[in-house]
């Protein structure tokens, strides 16, 4: 179904434009040309349906094409974050079961590090031409067509790995049939159409990212790759092709607000969309005054529903009238996704009442994949436990409250506590370890850790963050530390008290 969406783009939309970068642009008939054509092609390398693909790629046309050709041909994508370390990326590859890799010369160096029994194993495309490794993207693109692979709702469409609170990364299995719906869920939510014009900032190799382009794509939007993201660049893109639609963290938007040409420079811009945190009425306030025309749509969601299941609309950004008072909230339920509140009975909670996050719908994950353990503790009775704490108004909208599992957002990257935990532990100084979030201006949550060692001398925080570079992506390594030789507090269980050593940490 999702192959066939794109399909009907290249159909309706063949001669707008699709897509624009530093390199080119093209037309949604000739971007959907090289897509049937590399899909062939990877026919042609033996690869065949449900096959899973690996992709390490900075954000760019031949990644979207590499990603679209994949489900064309009924293969299964495995994108990779490009800030995981080498372990964590070997970890995937192998579990997944990866028949086929595909990277850019960005991440040449990450790929290389990967063991040579596992390069020599999969099929290698090279997608700009520049590694020197494997089939180049070019050639496959050299193929004649095919047509579109002709997915049942059911069918796995592509593997989006998350990290587990017990170190162990968790393949979520989303299906076709959620990826589309979920595509159908933005392109309401955020009005896109065929006018819109995209440029890209969240990573494509995140469900954020990724969503919002399929969105463009089934609409026949305009994809605008930009050079790099620094705020200069960004800000003459968004001019130079008068970008109508934004996706930003809070913390990239509030550092858009400091520029001093931003009004001028979203003169086109129709929406903002944002995620990760909430927005302040302090940056709430900035956007209004520097870009009054411009709407603002939050969004929360996980990888476990393929994306958005809460939505806070442009009307509801306001500070005065009748429809304020909803801007500490993430919004509520998109089109296609019930959201209650549980008690810890399992019942629905009344209004104001705290309690978990769960979510019903088409959207929902159809598993972990190969650990039905824990696919079992998160979907029961047809419910995904998201793991978040939540309190819903009588409106419906969701404040986010806290976290029942045990999770760090930093800079809109997720990070999970026992993950780092376990890193810590490998080091030999390390006697026992808690890792916490603690508030930081810049990043939303800073990866704060607690560690007890035998001597408070021999381990600096410099020492601990080059310790768990080696295990672990960079943002997921403690940017502060606190040594001691004291046992951490516990409670009555037996389980670390995180809030009281947050209470003593923060004062």
């Amino acid at each position: 179904m999702f192959a066939q969406a794109l399909a009907r783009t290249a159909q309706i939309f063949g001669n707008r434009p699709a897509v624009i970068s530093p390199t080119g642009q093209a037309t949604w008939l000739e971007f959907f040309g090289q897509v049937q054509s590399v899909a062939h092609g990877l026919r042609k390398l033996g690869l065949k349906p449900g096959d899973r693909v690996a992709v390490l790629a900075e954000n760019s046309v031949e990644h979207l094409i590499i990603m679209y050709a994949v489900v064309w041909a009924g293969c299964v994508l495995v994108p990779l974050n490009t800030r995981l370390s080498v372990q964590e990326m070997t970890q995937i590859i192998e579990e997944a079961g990866a028949t086929a890799f595909a990277g850019d010369s960005k991440n040449k160096h990450a790929f290389l590090s990967l063991a040579p029994a596992i390069r020599q194993t999969m099929e290698l495309i090279d997608l700009d031409g520049n590694t020197g490794l494997g089939n180049p993207l070019a050639e496959l693109a050299d193929n004649d067509g095919m047509d579109p692979w002709k997915a049942e709702m059911s069918d796995i469409a592509a593997l989006f790995y998350t990290g587990g609170t017990t170190g162990r990364p968790k393949g979520v299995m989303v299906s076709d049939g959620a990826l589309t719906v979920q595509t159908l869920n933005l392109v309401n939510d955020l009005s896109i159409s065929s006018e819109t014009v995209y440029v890209h900032a969240p990573p494509i190799f995140h469900l954020a990212g990724a969503g919002v382009a399929h969105a463009c794509s089934f609409t026949g939007a305009t994809h605008v790759f930009p050079g790099d993201l620094s705020s200069d660049t960004f800000l003459r893109i968004v001019t130079d092709y008068r970008v109508t639609l934004v996706s930003l963290i809070p913390t990239m938007l509030a550092d858009m607000m400091e520029a001093p040409n931003v009004g001028e420079a979203f003169k086109a811009v129709q929406t903002i969309v944002y995620g990760a945190a909430p927005i302040s009425e302090v940056l709430l306030r900035k956007v209004i005054e520097q870009c009054p025309d411009v709407d603002l749509v939050q969004i929360y969601g996980q990888t476990e529903c393929t994306g958005p299941c809460l939505i806070l609309p442009p009307e509801r950004h306001t500070l005065s009238g009748s429809l304020a008072g909803k801007l500490n909230t993430a919004g509520r339920a998109n089109m296609t996704s019930e959201v209650r509140i549980a008690d810890e009975t399992g019942q629905t909670a009344s209004p104001g009442v705290a309690g978990e996050i769960l979510i019903r719908g088409p959207s929902v994950m159809l598993g972990y994949w190969k650990q039905p353990e824990i696919t079992e503790q998160t979907l029961k009775d047809g419910w995904l436990h998201t793991g978040d704490v939540g309190v819903m108004d009588k409106d419906g909208y969701v404040r986010i409250a806290d976290r029942l599992k045990d999770m760090i957002v930093t800079g809109g990257e997720n990070v999970f506590c026992g993950e780092v935990e376990n890193a810590i532990s490998e080091h030999p100084d390390t006697i026992t370890c808690a890792v916490v979030g603690l508030p930081d201006k810049k990043w939303g949550e800073r990866v704060h850790a607690v560690v007890v060692v035998t001597d408070e001398n021999t381990l600096t925080e410099v020492g601990l963050r080059d310790h768990c570079k080696t295990l672990l992506a960079g943002y997921k390594c403690p940017r502060s530390a606190t040594f001691t030789t004291d046992p951490l507090p516990l409670s009555a269980v037996g389980k670390v008290r995180k809030d009281l050593l947050r209470d003593q940490i923060t004062g």
